[in-house]
C-alpha cells in the first residue's frame, strides 16, 4: 500500500512542517496512550505542558488518516482506522473492484492449499505400463489378454541345409590353450544364432535328433514362464511358485527367462510371446547403469557378476537377432563392463578385478562370444586370459577341470560341471572336434547320462549338452537319446506349475529353485537350434527330411 507524501511516519517524528509565508503555530500534546507507563521503553517522555512550535506556515491539523500522532502504526486498531478512512474516501467502483480482487486472491490461495502443485518431469527411461500395487491393498485385475500370435507361413519350404559352415576366423580371435597345442581354429561365431530363425528350427530339430515331445516341452515351459512374470516385467527366484529359490535375484531370474524365450526365437516384436519380452526388456534396460552394469541392488554379493554375465548374454543375443540399433548401445556397454571386470588371472569371480574361478568365467566366456555373435568386437587379450585360466585349472592334460586353485596352488573341486564348462570354453577357443583331450573328456561326461531318478545336476547337464552337440558323433547320440526321453517325461503337465521342472534333489535346486530348474531344462531342449554347431557337421539329406520322432 502507498501512503501520501504528507503523511507523518513514523509518528514520533516532529508533527509540523514549515513553509514560507505562514505565520500560524500548532499546539501538540505528547505522551503515551491512556493507562500506559510513561517510563516504559518505546514511548517518548511525557509532556505535561503544551508545546508551541513556531512556524511561518501552519500544517493542517488533521492528517490524511486523522489519527493521533502517538498511535501505534502497526496495531490492528490503527490499521483498521486507516482502511476505513481509505474506503470512505474511495469511489464506490474502486471499493467494488478491490473487494473482488481480494476475493479472487483468497480463492486462489485456498485452491493452491487444497491441490499441491505438480511439477511435470520428463523421464527418458522405459517404465512399466502395469499399475503398482499398494501394500495391504488387494486389487482385482482383469486377466491380461495374451497377444494374438503372429501369422506364420506354414508353407515355408524347409531349409535344405540349415547348418552352413561359417568362414574360418582370424588367428587372433582364439587365445593360446595348452603349451604345444596344434589345432585348427573353431569357426567364427557370427552365424551361430541363425538356427533360431523361422523355417530353420524344424529342420534342425529333425537333423539333430529332437522330437515333437521335446518341442512340446519347450512350449509348455515358456507358457509357465509367462505366468510367472511379475507386473513390473521381471521374474523372481523366490516365487510365488512352489519350490522357490532360497535367495532373491531379479536380475538373474529375468536374464535366465529371457535367454529361454530367445533360444526359441521369441523377440520383443516377433512371436507369440512378444508382449512378454517387450515388457521385460523395457524394465531391464531401464536398470542398466552408464558403465554397462545392470543395477539390481540388493542381491547376494556373490551373485552380482554371475547375473551380469547372464544379462549380457541375453542383451547381446537380442541385438544379434534383431540388429535393432536401439539394443546396440546396451549390448556394447554390457560387454565393456565384462572386459573391465576381468581379473589378473584371466577369469572372473565375485568382484570386478578379482582372480577368477571357472564357474563364473564360463558365463563370461559365453557373454563375450554372444557379443561376437552380435558383431561386437572383443579384444583377443580377453580370450587369451581365459586360456591362461584354463591352463591353470586343467587336469589330465586338459580333459578335466577344477573350480579354482587354493592358496597352496592345488586345483580344487574337480567335477563333471567344471569339466564340461572348461571343455565348452576350449571349443570356443579353438579346439577341433577330434582333439584327443576333448574326445577323452567328453567320453567321461556322457558315460553317466542324465537321470532324474538318480543324482541330479542340471548345471552340469546344461554344459554337457552343449559340448556334446558341438562335438557330434556317437557321444552326442548317446547323450541326446537319454535327454530327449528323460526331460519331457519329468516335466509337470498338470496343476499350477504345469510346464515347469521340480528342482528337488538337484545339487543347486534349493538355491535356484523352480525357475532355475525350468530354464536350464528348457535350454537343453533348445540345444538343437539355440546355437548352430561350432564344427558345422552337416547332417545327411535323409536325416534332414525325417520328421521328428
Amino acid at each position: 500500500m502507498n501512503f501520501p507524501a504528507d503523511d507523518i511516519w513514523p509518528p514520533d517524528q516532529p508533527a509540523t512542517r514549515s513553509a514560507p509565508g505562514a505565520s500560524a503555530a500548532k499546539t501538540i500534546l505528547g505522551g503515551p496512550p491512556a493507562g500506559e507507563d510513561s517510563a516504559k521503553p518505546g514511548f517518548p517522555r511525557t509532556v505535561r505542558e503544551p508545546i508551541v512550535v513556531a512556524s511561518p506556515v501552519q500544517v493542517a491539523t488533521e492528517s490524511y488518516f486523522d489519527e493521533p500522532a502517538d498511535a501505534d502504526p502497526l496495531s490492528w486498531r490503527s490499521l483498521r482506522t486507516r482502511i476505513d478512512k481509505a474506503v470512505r474516501k474511495s469511489p464506490p467502483l474502486t471499493v467494488s473492484i478491490s473487494l473482488h480482487v481480494i476475493g479472487l486472491l483468497m480463492l486462489a490461495i485456498w485452491m493452491i492449499r487444497g491441490e499441491p502443485r505438480r511439477v511435470p518431469t520428463l523421464d527418458v527411461a522405459f517404465v512399466s505400463a502395469e499399475p503398482a500395487e499398494e501394500p495391504g491393498v488387494t486389487v482385482e485385475k482383469e486377466p491380461e489378454k495374451p497377444p494374438e500370435p503372429e501369422p506364420v507361413d506354414v508353407n515355408l519350404p524347409p531349409v535344405a541345409n540349415p547348418v552352413v559352415a561359417p568362414p574360418q576366423p582370424a588367428p587372433e580371435q582364439n587365445g593360446p590353450l595348452l603349451a604345444g597345442d596344434s589345432r585348427v581354429p573353431a569357426p567364427v561365431v557370427g552365424a551361430l544364432l541363425q538356427g533360431r530363425d523361422v523355417g530353420r528350427r524344424e529342420a534342425l530339430v529333425r537333423a539333430f535328433g529332437g522330437t515333437e515331445a521335446t518341442e512340446d516341452a519347450v512350449t509348455r515351459a515358456l507358457d509357465w514362464l509367462v505366468r510367472q512374470q511379475q507386473s513390473d516385467g521381471l521374474w523372481s527366484l523366490a516365487g510365488p511358485y512352489s519350490n522357490a529359490g532360497s535367495q532373491e535375484n531379479h536380475l538373474a531370474a529375468t536374464a535366465m527367462a529371457l535367454i529361454a524365450f530367445q533360444g526359441a526365437g521369441h523377440l520383443p516384436d516377433t512371436g507369440k510371446h512378444r508382449a512378454v519380452l517387450a515388457r521385460a526388456w523395457r524394465r531391464l534396460l531401464q536398470r542398466q547403469a552408464a558403465d554397462g552394469r545392470f543395477d539390481f541392488e540388493p542381491m547376494p554379493q556373490h551373485h552380482a557378476l554371475y547375473s551380469h554375465a547372464q544379462a549380457t548374454i541375453a542383451v547381446c543375443e537380442l541385438f544379434g537377432m534383431t540388429k535393432n540399433p536401439a539394443y546396440e548401445v546396451p549390448a556394447r556397454r554390457a560387454i565393456a563392463y565384462c572386459l573391465a571386470a576381468q581379473g589378473p588371472n584371466g577369469g572372473w569371480r565375485y568382484q570386478p578385478g578379482q582372480d577368477g574361478d571357472l564357474s563364473v568365467t564360463g558365463w563370461f566366456m559365453m557373454a563375450l562370444k554372444s557379443g561376437q555373435m552380435a558383431g561386437i568386437t572383443v579384444p583377443p587379450t580377453a580370450f587369451e586370459g581365459i586360456g591362461r585360466l584354463l591352463d591353470g585349472l586343467a587336469l589330465d592334460g586338459g580333459a578335466r577341470y577344477g573350480y579354482f586353485r587354493n592358496a597352496n596352488g592345488a586345483v580344487e573341486l574337480v567335477s563333471p560341471a567344471m569339466s564340461a564348462e572348461g571343455l565348452l570354453c576350449r571349443q570356443y577357443l579353438g579346439w577341433t572336434a577330434r582333439e584327443p583331450r576333448l574326445v577323452a573328456g567328453l567320453e567321461q561326461l556322457v558315460a553317466r547320462p542324465l537321470d532324474f531318478a538318480g543324482e541330479r545336476d542340471m548345471y552340469a547337464w546344461y554344459y554337457i549338452a552343449q559340448v556334446a552337440h558341438h562335438a557330434g558323433g556317437t557321444a552326442w547320440d548317446r547323450w541326446n537319446t537319454a535327454m530327449r526321453e528323460t526331460l519331457p517325461k519329468a516335466q509337470l503337465t498338470t496343476g499350477p506349475d504345469r510346464g515347469s521342472w521340480d528342482p528337488g534333489g538337484d545339487r543347486w535346486g534349493a538355491v535356484g529353485g523352480r525357475l532355475y530348474a525350468t530354464c536350464f531344462c528348457t535350454y537343453m531342449l533348445e540345444v538343437y537350434y539355440r546355437h548352430l554347431p561350432l564344427y558345422a557337421e552337416i547332417p545327411s539329406a535323409a536325416a534332414m527330411a525325417e520328421p521328428p520322432r
